[in-house]
């Protein structure tokens, strides 16, 4: 076993990748004459809280830099003003800012049917954690929320069962999720049974994985690589760890990132990959193949952005458009330096 906490790159087994240029470049999505906006991918970005709006957005402007049709914001009709101006392109599926029941279970009705148009969803950036963002999750992965359990609402959805199925289970598109997504899935009873298997991308970093597998971040960082692949066969999901050298599985097969720029110890970065993998998703690339594409041009990104700002300043903003030229540096055949 090879630590990473000490900034050594974990050591791979028989069958894990090193993501390097070669094979970023054979993942890349490729658009065909005649392509559309809708065609080439769709992206549904469910998140955003009163104080939080910049996770959405920074999501947003990664999805569309990363390749994405049409980008979808879900977030509350508040915040609607503030994310438009710096993300004009987007569209919006305003959302009521209620606490109830009802209004949970019509909000994710809005955003399933987006999602019937759109070919990925990503759940979590800046959602927070009170009783409305509560209900919002209950309702789309099926599980009793807060409001239900204290009697808020009609009495049908106060009667919400451990047995329920959320509007996400009636959909086969991919699903990502990160940040306050995974700060709910880790409070729910038997959360892996939530998820329609084999569909999902998570996207912890050291802590929301701590608190999904109840292991101590000492023993996570430890050996990342190992936890990493392990979770993901007992979920059958594919995991992302977001520490040192980000390091990927699907449960079979491990990816691991060539470099580890600490310039992304930075608020937002996390959303920058998690719009960037949704991209990837709705364009159609497999879950881990995603997951692989999406570090990779976010630590090259990374080091771009670092010949003008240095290490300590890089913010996440400045992402978006490096990872847009590094993809073009992969579909234009060259090399990208770190």
């Amino acid at each position: 076993m090879v630590m990473n906490s000490d900034g050594v790159r974990p050591t791979p087994a028989e069958g894990d990748i090193g993501i390097d240029d070669r094979y970023a470049r054979g993942l890349l999505p490729r658009r065909a004459f005649g392509a559309h906006k809708w065609g080439v991918g769709g992206v549904v970005i469910v998140g955003g809280a009163p104080g939080y709006y910049g996770a959405p957005m920074l999501s947003a402007m990664a999805a569309q830099r990363a390749g994405a049709g049409v980008v979808s914001l879900a977030v509350p009709r508040g915040l609607v003003g503030s994310i438009a101006v710096a993300v004009p392109e987007a569209s919006f599926i305003p959302l009521a800012e209620t606490e109830s029941s009802h209004g949970a279970r019509r909000a994710a009705e809005e955003i399933g049917s987006k999602l019937e148009q759109a070919q990925a969803i990503l759940i979590g950036p800046g959602l927070g954690q009170d009783e409305a963002s509560d209900g919002l999750m209950a309702a789309l992965f099926g599980a009793p929320s807060a409001m239900s359990m204290i009697g808020f609402g009609s009495a049908s959805l106060a009667s919400t069962s451990e047995n329920s199925v959320g509007l996400l289970a009636e959909s086969e598109k991919p699903i990502a999720i990160d940040a306050d997504g995974l700060n709910w899935l880790a409070k729910q009873n038997d959360w892996p049974a939530r998820l329609p298997k084999g569909r999902c991308v998570l996207t912890p970093h050291v802590g929301e994985f701590s608190r999904l597998t109840g292991k101590s971040t000492e023993e996570i960082t430890e050996d990342p690589l190992n936890h990493v692949r392990a979770v993901a066969a007992e979920w059958g999901q594919t995991v992302v760890l977001k520490y040192g050298y980000t390091v990927a599985s699907d449960g079979t097969t491990a990816v691991i990132s060539a470099d580890a720029p600490s310039s992304l110890a930075t608020a937002g970065s996390g959303d920058v990959l998690a719009g960037t993998i949704s991209a990837f998703l709705a364009q159609g690339l497999a879950l881990l193949d995603a997951a692989a594409l999406a570090i990779f041009v976010g630590c090259a990104a990374a080091r771009r952005v670092e010949e003008r700002t240095g290490t300590l300043g890089l913010v996440a903003s400045d992402l978006p458009l490096a990872i847009a030229a590094e993809l073009a540096v992969l579909e234009r055949g060259g090399k990208a330096e770190f």
